[in-house]
């Protein structure tokens, strides 16, 4: 007999808890009799995929996010199939076709997947998520009523799945730092590769507001001039799936007299854990040159409240003349000098030389 009630109760408690997961899976491996169980990520723009698997062989995972997804001849199938629907594998792909593939014969055969049934959890913009439970070939086929179990099942995981969905793009907000983000003068928006806007610091959400440059659409991050908008779209795409051009910089016209806003579109690194995997992300840092201070110490200032010492020692320290010449230089001790080095790294909340000279370098305009 399986607890039903306590086993819904434990996929709520995943949604909100992603380390839940596993132990649910387990739970599910044997209310649906089968051998294994996984939940597939995947990212509908570049099709790469990950699983989370339970009851497989230890490097199944990394071998299925390496390699073995590009084999998976389910998943072009599953790209036209909306949240809730089920999936006995035949309906999908003939016998023989599975059992040919490599897919089959190098990955599902040892893993013990050879037979399996799944539900499609989501299907949205920039994620698809699959769970499926498999069966190795000597035990053969799913019957009819484990189906049944599944779709009884099936609702429950697909709102989990949206709820999780949701509480990553949240995570994906906090690893950031948006409290430290929204003290920064400068814009700043942290978006999905589709360009949904996660986080938008204060002075971005001011852009927004008066569609200065950049505009939203459906709450995505677009460029205000049509003419910018595919490049745009372009560099958050390219930034956001961590590609060989990642990110990039470019001007976002604006009506006259104002001049462009220099816009900069960098990878967000995010660590990875439950349905985070299937959220990538950019950050986006916009710089007004109307408003922004000319001298990079006075945008050090703007940026991180520094001092103007703090700023002048962080500079010195960025164009890599040494701690002791920031002190000849400013005419202060170096013990002095040490001192403004560690408030900047406080103020910047970095930590070491190295993140504070890569920190400046993002966030300073040199003229």
């Amino acid at each position: 007999m399986h607890d039903f009630d306590g086993m819904v109760g434990q996929i709520y408690d995943a949604a909100v808890e992603p380390g839940r997961w596993p132990q649910v899976l387990e739970t599910l491996s044997d209310f649906l009799e089968g051998a294994a169980t996984k939940l597939t990520f995947q990212n509908t723009r570049t099709l790469r995929s990950e699983a989370n698997s339970v009851r497989m062989p230890p490097e199944a995972d990394l071998t299925y996010a390496r390699y073995y997804y590009k084999t998976n001849v389910f998943l072009p199938r599953i790209a036209r199939l909306h949240a809730g629907t089920l999936i006995p594998i035949w309906e999908l792909l003939p016998r023989e076709v599975y059992r040919r593939s490599e897919f089959y014969n190098d990955f599902c055969r040892p893993g013990d997947m050879c037979h399996s049934i799944g539900v499609v959890l989501a299907n949205e913009a920039d994620t698809r998520v699959v769970f499926t439970c498999g069966r190795a070939e000597t035990t053969g086929e799913f019957e009819p009523e484990h189906l049944d179990r599944l779709r009884r099942i099936g609702p429950h995981l697909v709102r989990a799945a949206s709820v999780g969905l949701r509480l990553s793009r949240s995570e994906i907000a906090r690893s950031a730092n948006v409290e430290a983000l929204d003290r920064v003068a400068q814009g700043v928006l942290i978006v999905a590769a589709s360009g949904e806007i996660l986080f938008a610091n204060r002075t971005a959400e001011a852009l927004l507001t008066e569609a200065d440059g950049i505009r939203t659409e459906k709450s995505a991050l677009r460029a205000a001039r049509r003419a910018d908008a595919t490049q745009f779209q372009r560099l958050i795409v390219a930034a956001a799936e961590r590609s060989d051009t990642a990110g990039g910089v470019m001007a976002l016209a604006r009506p006259a007299p104002r001049r462009p806003l220099s816009v900069l579109v960098a990878p967000l690194k995010v660590e990875p854990t439950w349905f985070v995997v299937g959220c990538p992300a950019a950050i986006v840092f916009v710089a007004d040159p109307d408003s922004a201070p000319r001298t990079a110490q006075g945008q050090l200032r703007n940026l991180y409240r520094l001092t103007p010492a703090e700023a002048a020692v962080a500079i010195a320290i960025a164009r890599g003349e040494g701690l002791q010449a920031a002190a000849d230089e400013l005419r202060i001790s170096l013990t002095t000098a040490r001192t403004h080095l560690q408030h900047a790294f406080e103020k910047t909340e970095t930590r070491r030389q190295a993140e504070l000279v890569r920190l400046i370098a993002a966030s300073v305009v040199y003229e």
